[in-house]
């Protein structure tokens, strides 16, 4: 093997993954939410905008809930019909967010958005979202502060009820966290984890939970493929432990040759993704291995141990 195999021990795995089939606008489970104490003006205000397109509602709810998970800003609230009235300066009209920079005096922007009254509320970013041509919506980074557009984004999202909406709003809140600080966000990625013996697949904002596992049989150590299209986990039969793949689009999976003799578990994908590693456990101690699953052949036992226990294989990058 041409890269190196460590040992780490891995509790869940996160990638940014292909669309599943499920849908959940704004339910989240409430949880406990672990967080840094910022001290005021530490981070940059954001306020995402309430419109006139009620049908827009559950993209704003999402992106919002995306931006202030990403924990870089401070996300300004307003009810929705201040949000509206502070929108637009008086006698100045919205025009669907194709502001392009300021007017006479940097008070209002050519879209109607009276940034003096948002950097009194401690916003330096506004976000607004608003229908387009066709089936298309534009969502238009404001730059508070500096009294201009920052950036223009246009987009054709899947129908509210499309199983792929929310991982194509979390896409979009990524885009619009790289029109403001110039680096992406991570809103639209997933986490394999397990649960009660299954394992389960989450949004990252912890909406969209669904099991991938079999309900009739305990499950463990789920992990990601680089690629994000599959992920690997093992399952007990008759008391051993079969290691299974499955495509994350189609939700087929088959097991791993070679695996379900023994104790086989904590797999990890080779960064190419034609290999497996993975712990097998047997009377005499428990030792990584590999095989490769794209030919589904060549079974290897890298390390040898009697009576020790050498486990969670992880490929460096």
């Amino acid at each position: 093997m041409t890269r190196a195999l460590a040992l780490a021990a891995l509790s869940l795995a996160v990638v940014a993954p292909v669309r599943l089939t499920a849908q959940d606008t704004s339910a989240v489970d409430r949880g406990v939410r672990i967080g840094i104490l910022y001290r005021p003006g530490v981070r940059p205000g954001i306020v995402v905008l309430t419109g006139r397109a009620p049908g827009l509602d559950s993209l704003r709810t999402i992106m919002a809930r995306d931006i202030d998970y990403s924990d870089r800003f401070e996300l300004i609230t307003l009810p929705g019909s201040d949000s509206i009235r502070l929108a637009a300066a008086p006698g100045a009209r919205p025009a669907a967010g194709t502001g392009t920079g300021k007017t006479g005096g940097g008070a209002t922007s050519a879209a109607g958005l009276n940034y003096p009254l948002y950097q009194a509320l401690g916003a330096d970013f506004a976000v607004a979202v608003a229908p387009a041509a066709g089936d298309s919506i534009v969502v238009t980074v404001h730059d508070v502060a500096g009294g201009a557009v920052r950036r223009e984004l246009r987009s054709r999202l899947p129908p509210l009820t499309d199983p792929g909406f929310r991982m194509a709003v979390h896409r979009l809140s990524d885009r619009v966290l790289e029109g403001t600080l110039g680096a992406p966000g991570i809103a639209a990625t997933r986490v394999l984890f397990v649960m009660d013996g299954k394992v389960y697949v989450i949004d990252q904002d912890g909406a969209d939970r669904r099991l991938v596992s079999s309900t009739d049989h305990g499950a463990m150590s789920p992990a990601w493929a680089q690629d994000g299209r599959r992920f690997s986990y093992m399952e007990f039969w008759q008391g051993h432990g079969r290691l299974f793949v499955q495509d994350v689009a189609s939700g087929k999976r088959a097991p791993v040759p070679t695996t379900g003799q023994a104790l086989d578990f904590t797999p990890a994908f080779s960064p190419d993704g034609k290999t497996l590693a993975f712990s097998r456990a047997i009377e005499e101690g428990t030792d990584v291995y590999t095989v490769n699953i794209k030919d589904g052949c060549c079974l290897q036992r890298l390390t040898v141990g009697r009576f020790y226990d050498n486990l969670s294989p992880t490929y460096s990058p």
